[in-house]
């Protein structure tokens, strides 16, 4: 054994001998590695180097990413990586904000408090439009939508005799988009329907005391509703309008240009999230009580049956996409022409790497 060994081994055992109380008669035997362990925890400090004790390493700090939310099957990627990938983050540490409101959304959004948040896609649209600096980067969902009656309503088509209030998340939300192309699918006049905007979580209540005749919603609102026995559902949105862009995620300029590495991993994982959930449904349903705000039984027949009811699958927005939305709300009378830049409302190139990755 070479001297400086044989050093570091006789302080080791001296320390060993401080801590533990032994007597030099006592027979105690120990392996050099547990010798080395025990002596550089009592070491003082200045004998760490001799005694070659690995230095300890210091956890980094991670930056604080929040992103907003409400309670939303769409918003169930951001369940997933909250639950189930934050320890495996290396670039931030994602902290979601539940909102109440659109209106809170927005708020949050324009006072900086959020770097990002999951938004009804032409609400998205709406604020970047207005002059919002912010980006879609990824589309958190598609379809996810079900349209549900009063039982006093036999079909959709007795709408056409009835003068009916049919409730929607949001004025510029997708929801309104699917029953415009619903009402006009089947003929039905818009003199005869009342549209309001209602927040999701008071939609099964006010069709109940028949305060509105139907609601077309995100799941899994719409299906809670059936569990319920409160109406019938009359149609999804796949029937509606096939892998529609539902959900976005919108980040600000701000998070595109100061922290690229932070949206990249996280746009990683949400796009790995979308493959859980579609790979895991119960597990996925389960994960998501809490941001779904339905059981894990509900949730999962809206991930299930039919398998399109919603989507994870596709995450990238394209221009297409934007165009076909924009074409709607012309056709709606909420927007006069369809914006005349298209790539001003998104920025792919983080939801592409990540997909070319996976």
């Amino acid at each position: 054994m070479a001297l400086t060994s044989k050093i570091r081994l006789t302080i080791g055992c001296f320390i060993l001998l401080l801590i533990t109380g032994c007597e030099q008669s006592e027979k105690k035997t120990f392996k050099l590695a547990q010798l080395q362990q025990l002596s550089c925890q009592y070491a003082p400090d200045s004998l760490h180097g001799f005694l070659n004790c690995p230095v300890p390493q210091v956890k980094k700090e991670l930056p604080t990413i929040a992103i907003g939310r409400l309670i939303c099957g769409g918003h169930l990627p951001l369940a997933i990586v909250e639950n189930k990938y934050q320890e495996h983050l290396q670039c931030l540490h994602l902290k979601t904000i539940q909102n109440q409101t659109w209106p809170d959304v927005i708020g949050d959004m324009k006072s900086g408090k959020l770097s990002g948040t999951f938004i009804l896609s032409p609400l998205a649209m709406k604020l970047i439009e207005e002059g919002f600096p912010g980006k879609i980067v990824l589309k958190a969902d598609r379809n996810g939508n079900g349209f549900v009656l009063s039982q006093k309503i036999s079909s959709i088509d007795d709408l056409k005799q009835l003068k009916t209030v049919l409730a929607v998340p949001h004025i510029f939300s997708q929801h309104h988009v699917l029953l415009h192309m619903l009402l006009k699918q089947h003929q039905v006049s818009s003199e005869n329907v009342t549209i309001v905007g209602m927040p999701p979580r008071d939609m099964i209540n006010s069709l109940k005391r028949g305060e509105i005749d139907g609601f077309l919603v995100g799941e899994p609102e719409g299906q809670r509703s059936i569990s319920l026995n409160v109406g019938w559902m009359a149609a999804i949105s796949p029937d509606i309008w096939l892998d529609h862009m539902d959900h976005v995620f919108l980040v600000t300029d701000q998070f595109i240009q100061e922290q690229p590495e932070q949206l990249q991993e996280l746009i990683d994982n949400l796009v790995a999230a979308g493959q859980f959930i579609e790979n895991n449904p119960v597990k996925a349903s389960e994960m998501g009580v809490d941001y779904t705000g339905a059981p894990a039984e509900v949730f999962f027949k809206v991930l299930t049956s039919p398998p399109n009811w919603i989507d994870y699958s596709d995450m990238v927005p394209t221009l297409s996409e934007i165009q076909l939305m924009s074409e709607q709300l012309v056709d709606m009378g909420l927007w006069k022409t369809v914006p005349a830049d298209l790539n001003k409302f998104i920025d792919t190139r983080f939801v592409i790497k990540a997909t070319q990755e996976k």
